[in-house]
C-alpha cells in the first residue's frame, strides 16, 4: 500500500506542469509570483499610476552606469539611441533663458567710456598742432622746393613763422635726428645724414670736383745713340734739355661723328630744361650721328642743393655717359634763399645791388657745374632764361639778371658757350606767347608764363646747332 501511494504521488508531481497552462488560462488573472521571505509585494494601484518606461530603455541604475562608463566602438553606434533615451529620462530639460536686455537699448553694453564729437575733434586738432611743430622744418623745406605758383607762396608764408617758432623752442631736433637715422636725407627737404643740428641744414656743395680728369703722360726725350733710335742692341740715352710739348686745347676737340661712334649730347636742367631736351630729341631724331640723353628734372635748380644736388648728380652722369656736349638750361626755380656750408643762411635779394651776397654765392654754384663738366672733357652750352609771362611767379627782372651770371661765368671758363634764349623766344626782349614760324602763327609758350610748348622748344633747339658747330668745329650733320 505504501508503494502504491508513493507512485501516485510521483505521478502527480510530474503531471502538474502539463496541467498548469490550462489552469492559468481558465483563471481570471495571473498567478502571483512567490516573493522571497522578507520582501513586501508592491501596491498594484501605485504601480499602475506610475509612468511606464519606454520599451527597450534601460533602468535608471543602468542609465547611470552607461553614463559613467564609456561605450566601446562597437556599442557606440548600436546603443547610441538607447543611451540618449535613457539620458533624457534621467536628466530633466532646463529651458533656456533669454539674455537680459538693458533698460535703455541705446546704452553701451561694455564698460568703455564714450566721448563726444567735440572732444574727439579737439584731441585731433591738438595732435595735428603737435605734429606740425615737430615737423615744421621739413614741411617748410618741401614748400620752398615746390613748383612756383600761388600754392607755394601761400605754403611758404604760413610755414615760415611756424618753422622759426619750432627752431626757437628746439623742437625740430629729435625729428631731424630720427630722419638722419632712417636715412631720409638729401631730397624732399630732409636733413643731411650725420647732421643733428636743430635748424634747417643743407648739403654743402664741394669746392672741388671729384670727377677724374685726363692727365697727359710725362714726355721723355730720347737722343740718337751710336746704334740708332732704340735699336735691337741699342740703349736709350737720356739727356739734353727738357722739352715741353704744347698744351693741347681743353676740353679736347670733338672727333667727326660717325654712325658707329656718334656724338653723345647730355641735356640737363629744370622743367624748362626738360622742354629743351624734348626739342633736342626732336631735332636729332633722324640723325644717327648724334645721341641725345635727356636727364632734366622738374622743380630743381642750383639754389636748393639739399633738395636736389645737381653737381653730385652731374658727376654720376659724366661717368656713366661720357658726353662730349652738355646742354644746361635751368634757373626758373632759383629765386629763393638758401644755405651754404650747412648753416649759413643767405637771403634772396632783388635787384642784385640790394644784397650781392646771394648773387656771388649763386655764381659760385654755376661755376662749379661748368668746371665739373669741362674737367670731364665735355663742352658746355649754357642756355639763358627767356622772359617770363604775367602769369608767372618768377620775380620780375630775375630771368635777365640770372642770365647775366650765366654769361659772365661762361666767358671765364674754357669750353663753355653761352646762348641767349631771349633772342629766339621773345620779341625785342619782351614776353610773347605766339610767334610766326614757317608762315603760320604758332603758340610757343605755355599760358603759365614759364614753360615752352612744342613749337617753342623745337625752334630753340634748332637755333643751338649752328653755335655748337662754330664754337667746337664739329659737323653735327643736321639737315
Amino acid at each position: 500500500m505504501a508503494k502504491e501511494a508513493a507512485s501516485r504521488q510521483s505521478r502527480s508531481r510530474t503531471a502538474a506542469p502539463k496541467d498548469l497552462p490550462s489552469r492559468r488560462a481558465s483563471s481570471e488573472g495571473p498567478v502571483p509570483r512567490q516573493l522571497p521571505p522578507g520582501r513586501v509585494a508592491p501596491d498594484r494601484a501605485a504601480v499602475e499610476r506610475a509612468p511606464r518606461a519606454v520599451a527597450g530603455a534601460p533602468s535608471r541604475a543602468r542609465a547611470a552606469r552607461l553614463e559613467a562608463k564609456p561605450l566601446g566602438r562597437r556599442t557606440q553606434g548600436l546603443k547610441g539611441q538607447a543611451r540618449a533615451q535613457a539620458t533624457a529620462l534621467v536628466r530633466p530639460r532646463v529651458p533656456r533663458r533669454a539674455p537680459a536686455r538693458p533698460e535703455d537699448e541705446s546704452a553701451p553694453t561694455d564698460k568703455r567710456r564714450r566721448a563726444s564729437a567735440g572732444r574727439i575733434l579737439a584731441v585731433g586738432l591738438l595732435c595735428f598742432f603737435v605734429w606740425l611743430l615737430f615737423d615744421a622744418n621739413q614741411l617748410y623745406h618741401s614748400a620752398e622746393t615746390g613748383q612756383i605758383g600761388v600754392r607755394r607762396t601761400v605754403a611758404v608764408a604760413i610755414l615760415r613763422p611756424i618753422a622759426a617758432f619750432s627752431n626757437a623752442l628746439r623742437i625740430s631736433g629729435p625729428v631731424n635726428s630720427a630722419d638722419s637715422a632712417l636715412g631720409r636725407c638729401g631730397i624732399g627737404g630732409a636733413p643731411v645724414c650725420g647732421n643733428t643740428g636743430t635748424g634747417p641744414v643743407t648739403t654743402t656743395i664741394p669746392s672741388t670736383t671729384t670727377v677724374p680728369t685726363t692727365t697727359l703722360p710725362p714726355v721723355v726725350v730720347v737722343s740718337r745713340g751710336a746704334r740708332g733710335y732704340l735699336g735691337f742692341l741699342a740703349a736709350p740715352h737720356l739727356g739734353g734739355p727738357p722739352w715741353a710739348p704744347p698744351v693741347p686745347p681743353w676740353p679736347p676737340e670733338i672727333p667727326p661723328p660717325t654712325a658707329r661712334h656718334p656724338v653723345v649730347l647730355l641735356s640737363i636742367g629744370d622743367s624748362i630744361g626738360e622742354d629743351l631736351g624734348y626739342g633736342l630729341g626732336d631735332v636729332f631724331s633722324t640723325d644717327p650721328y648724334v645721341r641725345v640723353i635727356q636727364e632734366g628734372v622738374e622743380d630743381t635748380g642750383l639754389a636748393r642743393s639739399d633738395y636736389y644736388n645737381w653737381p653730385a648728380t652731374l658727376a654720376v652722369y659724366l661717368r656713366r655717359y661720357h658726353p662730349q656736349i652738355v646742354v644746361v638750361m635751368m634757373g626758373a626755380n632759383d629765386a629763393q634763399s638758401f644755405y651754404v656750408k650747412g648753416s649759413t643762411y643767405i637771403g634772396f635779394a632783388m635787384p642784385p645791388s640790394a644784397d650781392p651776397v646771394w648773387w656771388h654765392s649763386y655764381a659760385a654754384r654755376v661755376a662749379l657745374v661748368m668746371q665739373e663738366a669741362t674737367n670731364a672733357g665735355a663742352h658746355v652750352m649754357w642756355v639763358g632764361l627767356p622772359p617770363m609771362g604775367p602769369a608767372s611767379t618768377v620775380p620780375r627782372g630775375f630771368p635777365s639778371q640770372v642770365s647775366k651770371v650765366f654769361y659772365s661765368e661762361a666767358v671765364a671758363h674754357q669750353g663753355v658757350v653761352y646762348f641767349s634764349s631771349a633772342k629766339v623766344l621773345s620779341k625785342k626782349g619782351a614776353w610773347t606767347e605766339d610767334m610766326t614760324i614757317g608762315g603760320s602763327l604758332e603758340q610757343i609758350r605755355s599760358t603759365d608764363g614759364v614753360h615752352l610748348l612744342q613749337p617753342g622748344y623745337d625752334l630753340l633747339a634748332k637755333d643751338l646747332i649752328a653755335p655748337m658747330e662754330q664754337a667746337w668745329n664739329v659737323n653735327l650733320r643736321v639737315g
